[in-house]
Protein backbone atom coordinates (compact mmCIF):
# COMPACT_ATOMS: atom_id res chain seq x y z
CA UNK A 1 0.00 0.00 0.00
CA UNK A 2 1.23 3.60 -0.60
CA UNK A 3 2.33 5.27 2.22
CA UNK A 4 2.45 8.68 0.78
CA UNK A 5 0.90 11.70 2.44
CA UNK A 6 -1.73 13.89 1.08
CA UNK A 7 0.22 17.21 1.17
CA UNK A 8 -2.30 19.78 2.09
CA UNK A 9 -3.27 22.72 -0.70
CA UNK A 10 -3.58 26.40 0.10
CA UNK A 11 -7.36 27.25 -1.66
CA UNK A 12 -7.23 31.02 -0.61
CA UNK A 13 -6.14 31.63 -4.15
CA UNK A 14 -8.66 29.61 -5.29
CA UNK A 15 -11.14 31.55 -3.56
CA UNK A 16 -9.61 34.94 -4.70
CA UNK A 17 -9.47 33.70 -8.38
CA UNK A 18 -12.93 32.56 -8.37
CA UNK A 19 -14.34 35.26 -6.57
CA UNK A 20 -12.67 38.07 -9.15
CA UNK A 21 -13.77 35.70 -12.08
CA UNK A 22 -16.99 35.74 -11.02
CA UNK A 23 -17.50 39.61 -10.78
CA UNK A 24 -15.88 40.10 -14.21
CA UNK A 25 -18.10 37.79 -15.71
CA UNK A 26 -21.19 39.32 -14.26
CA UNK A 27 -19.76 43.12 -15.32
CA UNK A 28 -18.77 41.89 -19.01
CA UNK A 29 -21.09 42.74 -21.88
CA UNK A 30 -19.80 41.67 -25.40
CA UNK A 31 -21.53 44.89 -27.66
CA UNK A 32 -18.31 45.07 -29.97
CA UNK A 33 -15.23 43.56 -31.26
CA UNK A 34 -12.91 45.00 -28.40
CA UNK A 35 -15.73 43.70 -25.80
CA UNK A 36 -15.43 39.88 -27.44
CA UNK A 37 -11.46 40.40 -27.66
CA UNK A 38 -11.82 41.22 -23.76
CA UNK A 39 -14.21 38.59 -22.97
CA UNK A 40 -12.21 35.99 -25.26
CA UNK A 41 -9.32 36.55 -23.05
CA UNK A 42 -11.56 36.35 -19.84
CA UNK A 43 -12.05 32.60 -20.86
CA UNK A 44 -9.27 31.75 -21.51
CA UNK A 45 -7.52 33.15 -17.85
CA UNK A 46 -10.36 31.24 -16.17
CA UNK A 47 -8.74 28.28 -18.26
CA UNK A 48 -5.35 28.79 -17.05
CA UNK A 49 -7.10 28.99 -13.70
CA UNK A 50 -8.79 25.91 -13.90
CA UNK A 51 -5.36 24.24 -15.41
CA UNK A 52 -3.70 25.31 -12.34
CA UNK A 53 -6.33 24.19 -9.70
CA UNK A 54 -5.90 20.76 -11.31
CA UNK A 55 -3.00 20.70 -11.40
CA UNK A 56 -1.96 21.31 -8.01
CA UNK A 57 -4.69 19.16 -6.62
CA UNK A 58 -3.75 16.42 -8.81
CA UNK A 59 -0.89 15.19 -6.49
CA UNK A 60 -3.54 14.61 -3.52
CA UNK A 61 -5.91 13.25 -5.87
CA UNK A 62 -3.47 10.74 -7.03
CA UNK A 63 -2.49 9.56 -3.24
CA UNK A 64 -6.40 9.05 -2.37
CA UNK A 65 -6.72 7.44 -5.78
CA UNK A 66 -3.52 4.88 -4.84
CA UNK A 67 -5.55 3.78 -1.57
CA UNK A 68 -8.51 3.54 -2.73
CA UNK A 69 -7.75 1.33 -5.17
CA UNK A 70 -5.40 -0.41 -2.73
CA UNK A 71 -8.82 -0.80 0.09
CA UNK A 72 -11.05 -1.52 -3.13
CA UNK A 73 -8.18 -4.97 -4.34
CA UNK A 74 -8.65 -5.83 -0.69
CA UNK A 75 -11.48 -6.24 -0.41
CA UNK A 76 -12.38 -7.53 -4.08
CA UNK A 77 -9.83 -10.72 -2.49
CA UNK A 78 -12.70 -11.60 0.34
CA UNK A 79 -15.84 -10.46 -1.52
CA UNK A 80 -15.42 -12.09 -5.42
CA UNK A 81 -15.16 -15.56 -4.28
CA UNK A 82 -18.03 -15.20 -1.57
CA UNK A 83 -20.09 -13.83 -4.38
CA UNK A 84 -19.20 -16.86 -6.48
CA UNK A 85 -19.95 -18.92 -3.58
CA UNK A 86 -23.38 -16.68 -3.40
CA UNK A 87 -24.26 -17.92 -7.55
CA UNK A 88 -23.53 -21.02 -6.85
CA UNK A 89 -26.06 -21.54 -4.11
CA UNK A 90 -28.47 -19.07 -5.73
CA UNK A 91 -28.46 -21.11 -8.84
CA UNK A 92 -28.93 -24.35 -7.06
CA UNK A 93 -31.85 -22.85 -5.15
CA UNK A 94 -33.43 -21.25 -8.33
CA UNK A 95 -33.26 -24.45 -10.14
CA UNK A 96 -35.89 -26.21 -8.03
CA UNK A 97 -37.80 -23.15 -7.27
CA UNK A 98 -38.13 -22.89 -11.06
CA UNK A 99 -38.75 -26.86 -11.41
CA UNK A 100 -41.12 -26.39 -8.82
CA UNK A 101 -42.85 -23.31 -10.38
CA UNK A 102 -43.27 -25.18 -13.65
CA UNK A 103 -44.67 -28.18 -11.63
CA UNK A 104 -46.84 -26.01 -10.26
CA UNK A 105 -48.00 -24.59 -13.99
CA UNK A 106 -48.30 -28.68 -15.00
CA UNK A 107 -50.70 -29.37 -12.36
CA UNK A 108 -53.06 -26.19 -12.75
CA UNK A 109 -53.11 -27.51 -16.25
CA UNK A 110 -54.17 -30.88 -15.48
CA UNK A 111 -56.29 -29.10 -13.24
CA UNK A 112 -57.92 -26.40 -15.82
CA UNK A 113 -57.97 -29.23 -18.29
CA UNK A 114 -60.46 -31.58 -16.13
CA UNK A 115 -62.70 -28.69 -15.15
CA UNK A 116 -63.04 -27.79 -18.57
CA UNK A 117 -64.04 -31.15 -20.45
CA UNK A 118 -66.24 -31.86 -17.47
CA UNK A 119 -68.01 -28.40 -18.16
CA UNK A 120 -68.23 -29.64 -21.66
CA UNK A 121 -69.66 -32.68 -20.46
CA UNK A 122 -72.44 -31.06 -18.57
CA UNK A 123 -73.28 -28.42 -21.36
CA UNK A 124 -73.77 -31.81 -23.86
CA UNK A 125 -75.78 -33.36 -21.27
CA UNK A 126 -78.03 -30.70 -20.70
CA UNK A 127 -77.90 -29.57 -24.17
CA UNK A 128 -79.28 -33.32 -25.38
CA UNK A 129 -82.09 -33.34 -22.28
CA UNK A 130 -83.31 -29.83 -23.56
CA UNK A 131 -84.09 -31.13 -27.21
CA UNK A 132 -85.20 -34.35 -25.88
CA UNK A 133 -87.65 -32.57 -24.13
CA UNK A 134 -88.69 -29.87 -26.82
CA UNK A 135 -89.19 -32.96 -29.34
CA UNK A 136 -91.22 -34.83 -27.20
CA UNK A 137 -93.36 -31.39 -26.95
CA UNK A 138 -93.60 -31.20 -30.74
CA UNK A 139 -94.36 -34.68 -30.95
CA UNK A 140 -97.09 -34.50 -28.15
CA UNK A 141 -98.25 -31.49 -29.78
CA UNK A 142 -98.45 -33.15 -33.20
CA UNK A 143 -100.49 -35.73 -31.56
CA UNK A 144 -102.90 -33.92 -29.91
CA UNK A 145 -103.40 -31.83 -33.22
CA UNK A 146 -104.06 -35.11 -35.31
CA UNK A 147 -106.76 -35.83 -32.63
CA UNK A 148 -108.41 -32.51 -32.88
CA UNK A 149 -108.28 -33.22 -36.87
CA UNK A 150 -110.03 -36.24 -36.76
CA UNK A 151 -112.36 -35.45 -34.28
CA UNK A 152 -113.59 -32.31 -36.38
CA UNK A 153 -112.26 -29.47 -33.64
CA UNK A 154 -110.39 -27.97 -35.81
CA UNK A 155 -109.58 -27.43 -40.12
CA UNK A 156 -106.77 -28.70 -42.12
CA UNK A 157 -105.41 -25.47 -42.28
CA UNK A 158 -105.48 -23.86 -38.58
CA UNK A 159 -104.13 -27.92 -37.89
CA UNK A 160 -101.16 -27.10 -40.37
CA UNK A 161 -100.05 -23.36 -38.94
CA UNK A 162 -100.00 -25.07 -35.22
CA UNK A 163 -98.10 -28.20 -36.50
CA UNK A 164 -95.34 -25.63 -38.14
CA UNK A 165 -95.78 -23.28 -34.94
CA UNK A 166 -94.63 -26.33 -32.82
CA UNK A 167 -91.63 -27.17 -35.37
CA UNK A 168 -90.37 -23.40 -34.57
CA UNK A 169 -90.87 -23.75 -30.91
CA UNK A 170 -88.81 -26.88 -30.94
CA UNK A 171 -86.43 -25.13 -33.03
CA UNK A 172 -86.19 -21.91 -30.77
CA UNK A 173 -85.77 -25.09 -27.94
CA UNK A 174 -82.75 -26.04 -29.68
CA UNK A 175 -81.18 -23.10 -30.24
CA UNK A 176 -81.75 -21.88 -26.61
CA UNK A 177 -80.39 -25.21 -25.40
CA UNK A 178 -77.24 -24.46 -27.57
CA UNK A 179 -76.75 -21.04 -26.00
CA UNK A 180 -77.23 -22.77 -22.41
CA UNK A 181 -74.30 -25.20 -23.32
CA UNK A 182 -72.26 -22.65 -24.94
CA UNK A 183 -72.12 -20.64 -21.69
CA UNK A 184 -71.92 -23.54 -19.57
CA UNK A 185 -68.65 -23.95 -20.84
CA UNK A 186 -67.44 -21.00 -20.72
CA UNK A 187 -68.31 -20.69 -16.97
CA UNK A 188 -65.53 -22.57 -15.94
CA UNK A 189 -63.49 -20.42 -13.50
CA UNK A 190 -59.52 -20.08 -13.80
CA UNK A 191 -57.69 -22.77 -11.58
CA UNK A 192 -54.62 -22.10 -9.77
CA UNK A 193 -51.81 -24.07 -7.81
CA UNK A 194 -49.46 -22.49 -5.78
CA UNK A 195 -45.73 -23.55 -6.08
CA UNK A 196 -44.71 -25.42 -2.86
CA UNK A 197 -42.19 -22.92 -2.24
CA UNK A 198 -41.20 -22.11 1.99
CA UNK A 199 -41.12 -18.64 2.66
CA UNK A 200 -37.40 -17.98 4.02
CA UNK A 201 -36.61 -14.66 6.23
CA UNK A 202 -34.14 -12.32 5.07
CA UNK A 203 -34.26 -14.00 0.73
CA UNK A 204 -36.88 -11.49 -0.91
CA UNK A 205 -38.91 -14.83 -3.05
CA UNK A 206 -39.14 -12.93 -6.36
CA UNK A 207 -39.74 -13.81 -10.20
CA UNK A 208 -37.74 -11.53 -12.82
CA UNK A 209 -39.52 -11.05 -15.58
CA UNK A 210 -37.62 -10.41 -18.99
CA UNK A 211 -37.79 -10.20 -22.49
CA UNK A 212 -35.75 -10.89 -26.04
CA UNK A 213 -36.76 -9.62 -28.91
CA UNK A 214 -37.87 -12.14 -32.20
CA UNK A 215 -38.15 -9.91 -34.96
CA UNK A 216 -36.85 -6.23 -34.34
CA UNK A 217 -39.23 -4.97 -37.36
CA UNK A 218 -42.31 -5.79 -35.34
CA UNK A 219 -41.74 -3.95 -32.49
CA UNK A 220 -44.25 -1.40 -32.20
CA UNK A 221 -43.09 2.33 -33.02
CA UNK A 222 -43.84 3.59 -29.30
CA UNK A 223 -41.15 1.20 -28.19
CA UNK A 224 -38.70 2.53 -30.13
CA UNK A 225 -36.07 5.45 -30.27
CA UNK A 226 -33.63 6.69 -32.54
CA UNK A 227 -30.25 6.01 -32.52
CA UNK A 228 -29.07 9.93 -31.32
CA UNK A 229 -25.28 8.54 -31.27
CA UNK A 230 -25.44 7.56 -34.89
CA UNK A 231 -27.23 10.44 -35.97
CA UNK A 232 -24.65 12.72 -34.10
CA UNK A 233 -21.89 11.47 -35.61
CA UNK A 234 -23.41 11.77 -39.20
CA UNK A 235 -24.65 15.52 -38.65
CA UNK A 236 -21.03 16.23 -37.37
CA UNK A 237 -19.20 14.61 -40.32
CA UNK A 238 -20.75 15.65 -43.58
CA UNK A 239 -21.47 19.22 -41.96
CA UNK A 240 -23.94 19.84 -44.30
CA UNK A 241 -27.67 20.91 -43.27
CA UNK A 242 -29.77 19.82 -46.03
CA UNK A 243 -27.49 16.86 -46.90
CA UNK A 244 -28.18 15.39 -42.90
CA UNK A 245 -31.47 16.17 -43.05
CA UNK A 246 -32.22 14.31 -45.87
CA UNK A 247 -30.01 11.29 -45.23
CA UNK A 248 -31.82 10.96 -41.96
CA UNK A 249 -34.98 12.28 -41.94
CA UNK A 250 -37.11 13.93 -39.41
CA UNK A 251 -34.35 15.92 -37.86
CA UNK A 252 -33.48 19.62 -38.06
CA UNK A 253 -29.73 20.24 -38.15
CA UNK A 254 -28.40 23.45 -36.57
CA UNK A 255 -25.29 24.68 -35.14
CA UNK A 256 -24.18 26.88 -31.98
CA UNK A 257 -21.11 28.91 -31.93
CA UNK A 258 -18.52 28.14 -28.84
CA UNK A 259 -15.33 29.57 -27.65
Amino acid sequence: MSTQQIVPVDTKPFEAGLAKFRQDAESITVKDQGDYVIACQLALDVRAYIKDVKAKMKPGIESAQAHLNFLKNEMSKYITPAEQIDQTISRKAEGWKRAEREAAERERQRIQAEAEAAARRKAEEERREAERIAAEQRKEREAELKHQREAGEIKAREAEKLRKQAEEDERKARELAAKQAAETEKAVPVVTVAPAVPKVAGIKARVNWKFRILDASKVKTEFTMPDEVKIGQIVRSMKDKAGAEALVGGIEVYTEDSI
